[in-house]
């Protein structure tokens, strides 16, 4: 039993003379702000929708219409469509409304995303000055644990 204390006497005694010498004499921490680069978005520009008249020519009111637009100086042309395909144009339109609500749906998250993000930054650019001036101010030989 004595052999054993002595070798965990002088075992610790080499652990504590090691864990000494390999001790730093001055700790330096060296921490660079964090930047990020500006968002800078454009701002899209406003849809001014324009008037669209709509003629619906039957065989009662064709020849009506035609003279209506002959007294107007209007060329006498048509573009039809039928109502399968005025049904698909509405649902199209409907369809690019959506998207359109979408995309600014997904630009308002980016935009939340971008100014959080700025935010942590900010604050952890913060902190990190906060660490770098108390570590210039405390000397080694001031700390509890080297005395």
């Amino acid at each position: 039993m004595e052999i054993r204390l002595i070798a965990s006497a002088l075992g610790f005694g080499l652990i504590l003379s090691s864990c000494a010498s390999s001790l730093p004499q001055k700790v330096e921490i060296s921490a660079k702000p964090i930047e990020k680069p500006k968002l800078v978005l454009p701002n899209a520009d406003a849809v001014n929708m324009r008037k669209v008249e709509w003629m619906l020519i039957t065989p009662q009111n064709f020849n009506k219409e035609i003279s209506n637009l002959e007294k107007k100086g209007r060329p006498v042309v048509f573009f039809s469509i039928s109502d399968k395909g005025y049904e698909n144009l509405g649902l199209n339109l409907s369809d690019i409304r959506s998207l359109v609500q979408q995309q600014q749906t997904i630009i308002v998250a980016y935009k939340s995303y971008y100014e959080a993000s700025q935010k942590a930054i900010d604050e952890a650019n913060y902190e990190i000055e906060k660490i770098n001036k108390a570590a210039q101010v405390q000397e080694p030989s001031k700390w509890k644990f080297w005395k």
